[in-house]
C-alpha cells in the first residue's frame, strides 16, 4: 500500500492526509525577540529623533540665503529674526553657491521642498552630519591652498592616495586610521579630499605623509582595509573597504601653468637622469617606438631626477595617449620597476576656476577621463 507523506499548510495550520485535512491546534510558546541587526535593535534611535538640522541640495546656484528663507516661510518654517544664523550656504572660493544649504531645525519636515524649485532634495542631519558638512564647507573654500601645498617640490614622493573613503568621513577620521593601522602620524591639514559635482565630498583623499618610507608602509597596510561606514557611530552601519596607492602625483610650477592648454593627449613620465635633455629623451622614446609630437622637461627636486611631459596626436590610435599609457605600463614591468615607484601618469589640470565661467570642468563628473581614475582589484 502506497503511503502519502503529510503536507503541512503554512497558513491554515492543517495537516493533509489522503485527501482529507484535519485542523491541528497551535501550541502557544513565548516568543523572545532577539535583535539580529541594528535595524531591529530596541536601542536604535531613528535619524528623525536625532535630527538637529536638515540639508537642502540641488538648490539653484543663483539663490542666496534670503531666497531660501522666503521659501521656508512659505512652507511654514519661520526661523525668526536671527534666521541668518540658522542657514549655512556652501560656497566655492569664488563666492559661487554650490546649491547646498544647511538649515538648523530639529523638526522633520520633508514636505518643505514643495516650496522650492523642482529637484531640490531634503535630508535630516544629526550632530555628526552637521560637523562633517561644516568641515566640508571650510575645506572646499581652502581647496586651492591645500592643493598648492601638496604640490610643493619637496612633497612629490610623499603623497598617498586613499580611495573608497565613505562620504561622511572627516580629516580626523582618516588621520586616526593612519595612526592606528600604519603608525603614521599625519596632521589633519595634510589630508585633502576630492570634491565632486554640487560640492559633494568624493571618495578619494590625498595624504601628505612625513617621509616616502611612510607612504610605502601605508600602501602595504591599507589594501582592502575594512573600516566603519560611519566613523561617528562605530561599526553599527556596516563596513567599507579602503585602498591606497601612489596613484596621484602633484606638480606645480609657473612654467607648467599654460602647458597643457586643455588638451587631453599629454602623458607624464618621471625617474629619468638628472642631466637628460629634451632631445636625448625624444631619441630614447623613438628607439622604444614612442613618437610624441612635443616634449617638455621638468626637474624633480625631491629625488633629483628629470620628468617629461609628452604630447601625442590623438587620444587613441596608433600614436595615441591611451596606447602610450598601456605600453609604458608594460615597459615598467619589463624594466622591473617596483609598483610603489612612480614612473608614468596621465597629466591633468585641476582647480582651474575663473569668475566668468559657469561650468568648472574639474567639478563635473562627466568631464573625467576613463584613464584618469585609478582602478583597483
Amino acid at each position: 500500500m502506497r503511503r502519502l507523506a503529510p503536507t503541512f499548510l503554512r497558513r491554515g495550520l492543517k495537516i493533509a492526509w489522503k485527501g482529507q485535512s484535519f485542523p491541528i491546534q497551535r501550541r502557544r510558546e513565548a516568543v523572545v525577540a532577539r535583535p539580529s541587526s541594528f535595524r531591529e535593535s530596541q536601542e536604535h534611535v531613528s535619524l528623525s529623533d536625532r535630527q538637529e538640522a536638515f540639508l537642502l541640495e540641488r538648490i539653484p546656484r543663483d539663490w542666496d540665503e534670503e531666497k531660501i528663507n522666503e521659501s521656508l516661510k512659505l512652507g511654514g518654517k519661520d526661523l525668526g529674526k536671527d534666521w541668518r544664523d540658522h542657514i549655512l550656504l556652501m560656497r566655492s572660493r569664488l563666492g559661487v553657491s554650490m546649491g547646498r544649504a544647511l538649515v538648523k531645525d530639529n523638526v522633520d519636515t520633508p514636505g518643505i521642498t514643495q516650496e522650492f524649485p523642482y529637484g531640490t532634495t531634503y535630508r535630516p542631519m544629526d550632530k555628526s552630519d552637521i560637523e562633517a558638512f561644516v568641515e566640508q564647507c571650510e575645506r572646499f573654500v581652502n581647496l586651492s591652498e591645500d592643493l598648492r601645498r601638496l604640490a610643493a617640490p619637496e612633497n612629490f614622493l610623499k603623497i598617498l592616495t586613499i580611495t573608497e573613503v565613505p562620504s561622511n568621513y572627516s580629516r580626523k577620521d582618516v588621520a586616526h586610521i593612519l595612526f592606528k593601522r600604519c603608525k603614521v602620524e599625519v596632521p589633519p591639514k595634510d589630508i585633502v579630499f576630492r570634491f565632486k559635482r554640487w560640492g559633494r565630498q568624493g571618495d578619494t583623499c590625498y595624504v601628505r605623509c612625513p617621509t616616502p618610507e611612510a607612504v610605502d608602509r601605508c600602501v602595504q597596510e591599507i589594501q582592502e582595509l575594512a573600516v566603519p561606514k560611519r566613523a561617528a557611530h562605530g561599526s553599527l552601519f556596516g563596513a567599507a573597504f579602503l585602498w591606497s596607492s601612489r596613484a596621484t602625483l602633484f606638480v606645480s610650477d609657473p612654467d607648467l601653468d599654460f602647458l597643457l592648454h586643455g588638451s587631453n593627449t599629454w602623458i607624464f613620465t618621471t625617474g629619468w637622469q638628472e642631466d637628460m635633455t629634451v632631445e636625448e629623451f625624444l631619441q630614447v622614446m623613438n628607439q622604444l617606438d614612442f613618437y610624441p609630437g612635443r616634449a617638455h622637461r621638468h626637474h624633480i627636486t625631491a629625488d633629483g631626477s628629470s620628468s617629461f611631459f609628452m604630447k601625442f596626436e590623438h587620444m587613441d590610435g596608433a600614436t595615441g595617449a591611451k596606447r602610450a599609457m598601456r605600453r609604458l605600463k608594460r615597459l615598467k614591468w619589463r624594466w622591473r620597476i617596483k609598483q610603489t615607484i612612480p614612473f608614468f601618469a596621465y597629466a591633468r589640470r585641476i582647480d582651474i576656476h575663473r569668475a566668468c565661467e559657469d561650468r568648472h570642468e574639474d567639478e563635473l563628473s562627466d568631464g573625467d577621463s576613463d584613464i584618469d581614475e585609478p582602478i583597483h582589484y
